[in-house]
């Protein structure tokens, strides 16, 4: 017997007389006599006429088995049957064949159904095999929106974001993400490659495991207020926006207590002036004390950088002019940014760094609640409320007569210090972690931060602050070769290790309260500064501090 099948057929009309055949029926039925005019029927008794296109297996006449099956075919307009016989023990054979192949598929894919991680497979192009249950319930979607369909046209159409199997065509590398499934769950995803005997790319495989027992333990760890390097607390912000999205961390009972003030003093029309370093949200707080004013929220804030307007532009973008006040004045005239604001905000940032000769005309501004255009006669109101700030000492300025003591008091009618992040400690891995989902979403990244990485944030001491933080987390994304940032990479961002203590060397007791590791923590770089400098003029000049915080901190630390 040949290794492959044995085929023949034989045509008959309706009444099943035979009309043509193939030769090789001969070596079915073992009879080389002309066939023509004589009954199917004589060949195989047994023949069913009702089981039209369907193979059965069916007897000859000297009781050998075969399978055969009968179609309707038309002839030069007459209508025939064709019947094609097959050799049923090589069917048979095929059909065992088949069976251990559907029972062999069946037993893998009850094997990756009983998988908790889900299973995403595609082809060479990205069309989509095969996925298992885990998939669709982490994903919440469906097999039939996903068999047959490309991964990226499923991306395309928003129904898997961030697709791995798709980066992994695209790069043929072992790819790594994190991805947040639109109706199901927030899942590491692991895409690899998958080659054929001959080294031939073939398939994709995706492993994509839950992380959402993940979260809940970091909220467990915030609503405990526990510290650990591994787990970050849950951000709590106030749901008030500026244009580049910051968001306001209030673990720290200082911000809590500023943040507190400005939402009273809001609807007040009194001045109020912001003191912090540079980039420790100044702005911000001025748009929040803006948007919880209920009469103010619906007008204009206007943000005005003293410091970047040069002194001979400053008045006339201050209070505007008239047609004609000056050589180049825009005809007509031109509004001051004060008559802009209307019934809204006047932000003065930088308030320090106004001219001289300028303060006492926003003194006058301030007290007489009007102001009058360059080369105009005729008064105009301010209804805007002012809200100063500055980064610098402003009471030394007044001292070195840089500054209007009398503008100073008129402006302080109110005022509210920022403190530095390195003294808002519980809010470093907030603000970074909120930083980072927002410049992964931005970027199109699925970037994490390592525990140590994290380390390593609560001790750098941030002299840039929030804006420090917030520019350099997004050049931390864009550069990343992996999806996890580690202390390396951080260190080498900052170009430095002078704002380090040696943190693997510091044993925190696992029994300490947040509070007490951070004092520990505190304590540890004023006695590492202390070694490093001859005075403690010095030391408190590096760690940012006056000599007397220096000199509590000495006492309160027994050192």
């Amino acid at each position: 017997m040949n290794d492959y099948p044995k085929f023949a057929y034989i045509i008959t009309d309706y009444k099943l007389g035979i009309k043509d055949y193939d030769k090789k029926i001969f070596e079915f039925i073992g009879n080389e006599g002309d066939l023509r005019d004589n009954k199917i029927t004589v060949l195989f008794p047994n023949l069913k006429t009702d089981q039209c296109d369907n193979f059965y297996k069916t007897r000859t006449y000297q009781n050998k088995d075969y399978y055969i099956k009968q179609s309707k075919i038309v002839i030069n307009d007459e209508n025939y049957y064709i019947f094609f016989v097959a050799d049923f023990l090589m069917i048979s054979e095929i059909e065992k064949q088949v069976s251990y192949l559907n029972h062999q598929h069946y037993m893998y894919n009850e094997m990756l159904n009983k998988l908790e991680d889900g299973i995403y497979i595609t082809d060479e192009i990205g069309r989509t095999l095969y996925v298992n249950d885990a998939f669709i319930n982490l994903s919440g979607l469906s097999r039939d929106s996903l068999i047959g369909k490309t991964v990226q046209e499923l991306n395309r159409k928003d129904v898997l974001p961030n697709s791995c199997c798709e980066k992994v065509i695209d790069t043929h590398q072992t790819v790594t993400t994190i991805n947040n499934y639109y109706e199901g769950q927030k899942c590491l995803v692991t895409g690899s490659l998958i080659n054929n005997e001959k080294g031939e790319f073939k398939r994709t495989i995706a492993v994509i495991r839950d992380v959402s027992e993940l979260d809940i333990l970091m909220k467990k760890a915030a609503n405990e207020e526990e510290f650990s390097f591994s787990y970050t607390k849950k951000m709590k912000t106030i749901e008030s926006y500026i244009n580049d999205n910051n968001a306001v961390v209030i673990n720290n009972n200082k911000t809590k207590d500023i943040y507190s003030k400005a939402a009273k003093f809001a609807d007040i029309d009194t001045t109020l002036l912001i003191l912090g370093e540079t980039g420790v949200g100044k702005d911000f707080l001025a748009a929040y004390i803006h948007g919880k004013s209920t009469k103010r929220s619906s007008e204009n804030i206007i943000k005005i950088n003293c410091a970047a307007i040069p002194e001979h532009l400053i008045e006339s973008e201050l209070f505007g002019y008239e047609n004609g006040a000056f050589t180049g004045a825009q005809v007509g005239g031109k509004k001051g940014l004060f008559e802009e604001a209307g019934h809204g905000t006047v932000f003065l940032d930088e308030i320090g760094e106004m001219p001289y000769t300028l303060q006492v005309k926003l003194l006058n501004v301030l007290n007489d609640r009007c102001f009058y255009r360059i080369g105009g006669t005729t008064s105009i109101p301010l209804n805007a409320r002012i809200i100063a700030a500055t980064n610098a000492d402003i009471k030394q300025l007044v001292l070195e007569k840089k500054f209007r003591a009398d503008l100073y008091y008129r402006l302080n009618v109110i005022s509210l210090t920022i403190p530095p992040l390195r003294e808002r400690k519980e809010d470093i891995i907030p603000l970074a972690q909120y930083f980072l989902e927002y410049y992964n979403n931005q970027h199109r990244k699925n970037c994490f931060f390592s525990p140590d990485c994290l380390k390593h944030f609560l001790i750098y001491e941030w002299h840039g602050n929030i804006r420090e933080m917030k520019n350099l987390i997004e050049r931390l994304i864009l550069i990343a070769d992996d999806v996890c940032i580690d202390s390396k990479l951080f260190k080498e961002q900052i170009g430095q290790d002078t704002s380090f203590v040696n943190i693997d060397n510091m044993n925190f007791e696992s029994n300490l309260t947040l509070k007490e590791k951070i004092d520990e923590y505190e304590r540890t770089l004023i006695e590492d500064a202390i070694k490093k400098e001859a005075t403690l003029k010095e030391v408190a000049k590096n760690l940012g501090i006056d000599i007397s915080t220096l000199v509590r901190k000495k006492q309160k630390y027994g050192i």
